[in-house]
């Protein structure tokens, strides 16, 4: 049987049984969360649901399911489930004070050295002085230019003023 792919992206106020009534349109339409996401920024609930289904519905269709859901959302249908990135992964955090910037500046370099972005989270700490944190998960293809891009990272995080910690996340089977 073939099966159909979206992506279903939520924002709205945070509040109380948001992820209830989204995931309770999801079961009862007979689709399967094969992936999801979901965080609170500064107020704001966001969640992201790669999800499966048996039937082919058109965007509109979908997106007439969750009206009665309090959120913005939007409809990403694709043909087939996305091949997971292989390659080497690693963590990157970035500190310091918060000023415009520092996303742009640390991800140009990414990009420059043709990493691959899979996770990126961005805080400001509450207490003063603020400090601005980004944390990263990057994929390289391979190892073999892994001090020359970790070196240009560095050397971008001193430019704007920032510290920055690379480690490479090492997966053990069980």
């Amino acid at each position: 049987m073939k099966k159909y792919y979206y992506a279903l992206t939520f924002v709205n106020n945070d509040s109380k049984g948001i992820v209830y009534e989204t995931t309770k349109v999801l079961y009862n339409n007979g689709f399967n969360i094969a992936d999801s996401s979901s965080t609170l920024l500064q107020g704001v609930f966001s969640m992201i649901f790669i999800v499966t289904s048996d039937k082919d519905y058109k965007e509109q269709e979908i997106k007439e399911m969750f009206k009665e859901v309090r959120s913005h959302m939007e409809v990403f249908k694709y043909d087939k489930m996305p091949e997971e990135q292989d390659g080497f992964h690693y963590s990157i955090s970035v500190y310091g004070a918060d000023k415009p910037g520092i996303v742009n500046a640390i991800t140009e370099e990414i990009a420059k050295n043709n990493l691959n972005i899979i996770d990126l989270q961005t805080k400001i700490t509450d207490k003063s002085p603020q400090v601005y944190i980004m944390m990263l998960e990057v994929t390289a293809e391979s190892e073999d230019n892994e001090n020359v891009w970790q070196e240009a990272l560095k050397n971008t995080a001193k430019k704007i003023n920032t510290q920055i910690n690379i480690k490479k996340i090492e997966f053990f089977e069980l």
